[in-house]
């Protein structure tokens, strides 16, 4: 787990956690690669809008995977440059995948982690905490209106029902506590859900009340012809969310 800091000066502050391309699978299609460099075109054109990278970035296919090498691309690790070169300023950091495990348990290898030092931004290995200090004070050098807590992590395990991946998020509580949202991969599933939860206030004698966020941050590997369709996997809605920090209030919107 690595701690990542992230200060943006603005009122508002994006970050886009984009997941589960499985660059190389023939499934990682027109459709895939079109909706991707919508988000890298938007981000390009935000100075305050982030990336982070969540796993399953490779598809890593062997002949023991559920998808064939026969079927992949061999050159997958340069199309992932060329793919986040125009936002490589914009990536915080990243994380593996089951799929980039498969590397790293056969041979000891991570792409992620050459990836990362190409681009020369965090690796963060199996998850990360990431803090967003949104909207500088004017009359201060480093203070910041409003702080917000990430935990990212690809999640492991699953299923095809929709509840069984919104309680693999909620899991991910059990690991860290206090954050404003949570984040996991690997499902393939695009989806935001929100938790209201009551905490003890240190001023009075009161609690307060305060929202959290479990999102599933997507994939752009297509329905059809693969293992998902094989395995009774519903179709997926292609792309990632996009996550707005509010730095006047304490306050996160999610779009999908």
């Amino acid at each position: 787990m690595k701690y990542i800091e992230k200060s943006v000066d603005d009122d508002v502050a994006y970050l886009v956690p984009i997941s589960d391309l499985h660059i190389g699978d023939k499934s990682f299609s027109k459709n895939g690669r079109r909706k991707l460099n919508g988000y890298i075109n938007w981000v390009k054109e935000r100075d305050n809008a982030f990336v982070f990278l969540g796993g399953d970035i490779f598809n890593v296919a062997g002949r023991q995977t559920l998808t064939s090498p026969f079927d992949s691309s061999s050159d997958e690790y340069e199309l992932a440059i060329d793919l986040f070169e125009p936002i490589k300023d914009k990536i915080i950091g990243a994380i593996e995948g089951n799929h980039e495990f498969r590397m790293i348990d056969e041979f000891g290898y991570s792409p992620t982690s050459l990836l990362c030092k190409h681009f020369n931004i965090v690796y963060a290995r199996w998850s990360a905490i990431i803090r967003f200090k949104v909207g500088k004070r004017k009359d201060s050098d480093n203070r910041y209106r409003q702080n917000y807590f990430v935990y990212y992590h690809h999640l492991a395990g699953g299923g095809r029902r929709t509840g069984s991946k919104i309680n693999k998020l909620e899991d991910l509580r059990e690991i860290v506590e206090g954050m404003d949202v949570y984040i996991g991969g690997h499902t393939h599933q695009l989806s935001a859900h929100p938790k209201e939860i009551f905490y003890p206030s240190i001023q009075g004698k009161r609690f307060e009340r305060r929202r959290i966020w479990f999102v599933n941050s997507g994939s752009y590997y297509d329905w059809g012809d693969n293992y998902s369709e094989q395995k009774m996997y519903s179709p997926p809605k292609l792309g990632s969310p996009r996550i707005r920090f509010d730095g006047k209030k304490h306050d996160v919107h999610i779009s999908l």
